[in-house]
């Protein structure tokens, strides 16, 4: 079937269309997180995800103890439960209801809880054996995974007497994570930073079922997590663009390729949480066709990326080969990643790029991978970048 061109109008259905597919295929995820009072979940929470979901007072009760934290449009659930305070009957409740919760949505691998963060204070200096025991129901049911946090963890030399007896104990957890979510001031001269966090969810993403695992890439701050997901992805698209380079119909397979390159940015720009607003993916989309409102946007496309790989300009007129079709895609993602990267951190620092700056950094990108003929992503951040984004 031959292929049709699209316009500039064309492309901002195709792009809206790509976005919402892209965010559909987000899913979501479900944290279970499990503390005394004053042990820092509502703080550990927003330092971990770029919505501030745990504010004070906010959250459906669940049950007499169980709240959940939501928000419209975003792909995580948490529910938070307290530990086992002392009283008695409420430990009972808490041990009974927690149970229902992870129950209740057992057979159904979207709702069900994905992950346990059991957390307990690094200065408690003490695991209680009833403690121990729940660690060990929790781990069972269902097997679900569950990592120990400890949480307000100062230490910056090494694992401390406490957290090595932790892990000498040999807990039915599949992980202990020293973490502490925000900076701590000791005086004027030392302040001890966040740590533990890229630990935390590093592993959670490992340990959670793939169905999740898109949801909480997206939902957390993480941009180094985010940009090694997104890579994962290019290889996809790198395939789906071979296919169509072997299409036998000369250069009419222009506006497809085009089209599923598109696809690929938009559904970056969704693993990397931004939003999907008409002016960011056009404006990116417009610079890499090298012009305006044009009727011929598809090719047009196609045509400016090939003229930046060296031999390749005069191929044009002639048939988009498979290896082509790979190489353009190719460098076309891992440039893309690239320059959100750059966008992300210039926001951690309080710093705007505007989108013609990130359109220039997509092409600049482009030209180096399409020059190397790289095929990996670049690692270029340094010891002292931030590893995050901050808090819409």
């Amino acid at each position: 079937m031959e292929s049709q061109d699209f316009s500039y109008e064309q492309l901002l259905g195709i792009i809206s269309d790509k976005y919402n597919q892209a965010f559909s295929d987000i899913g979501k995820c479900n944290i279970l997180i499990i503390g005394k009072t004053g042990v820092g979940k509502s703080t550990l929470i927003n330092a971990v995800f770029r919505e501030p979901l745990a504010q004070t007072g906010v959250g459906n009760p669940i049950t007499q103890d169980i709240r959940q934290y939501s928000k419209d449009g975003f792909p995580i659930t948490v529910y938070d439960s307290p530990g086992l305070e002392i009283d008695e009957d409420q430990l009972k409740r808490i041990v009974k209801d927690v149970s229902n919760l992870i129950e209740k949505n057992t057979y159904n691998v979207k709702d069900q809880i994905h992950v346990v963060w059991y957390c307990i204070n690094h200065n408690s200096n003490r695991l209680e054996e009833l403690e121990t025991l729940w660690l060990k129901s929790l781990s069972e049911q269902n097997n679900i995974p569950v990592i120990l946090v400890v949480t307000q963890t100062l230490d910056t030399e090494g694992p401390s007497e406490f957290i090595a007896e932790l892990e000498r104990n040999n807990l039915p957890v599949r992980q202990i994570i020293p973490i502490l979510a925000q900076p701590k001031r000791i005086n004027s001269q030392f302040t001890v930073p966040q740590q533990g966090l890229d630990t935390l969810v590093d592993v959670t993403v490992e340990l959670i079922p793939e169905v999740a695992q898109k949801a909480f890439v997206n939902a957390t701050k993480s941009i180094q997590l985010k940009a090694r997901k997104a890579s994962q992805y290019v290889a996809g698209y790198v395939t789906g663009s071979v296919l169509i380079g072997a299409s036998p119909i000369p250069w009419s397979d222009a506006p497809l390729l085009a089209t599923a390159q598109i696809g690929m940015l938009t559904h970056i720009t969704a693993i990397f949480g931004l939003s999907i607003e008409q002016d960011f993916m056009a404006t990116i989309v417009s610079s890499l066709a090298g012009v305006g409102g044009t009727t011929l946007l598809g090719r047009a496309i196609v045509s400016n990326l090939l003229k930046m790989i060296p031999g390749l300009g005069t191929a044009v007129g002639g048939a988009i080969s498979a290896g082509t079709a790979a190489a353009l895609t190719s460098a076309l993602g891992f440039a893309y990643i690239t320059a959100l990267k750059r966008y992300m951190n210039a926001k951690l620092k309080g710093q705007e790029m505007s989108l013609s700056d990130l359109s220039k950094v997509v092409m600049e990108e482009y030209k180096d991978y399409a020059k190397s003929d790289r095929k990996t992503l670049k690692d270029d951040d340094s010891d002292d970048e931030p590893r995050g984004i901050p808090i819409s």
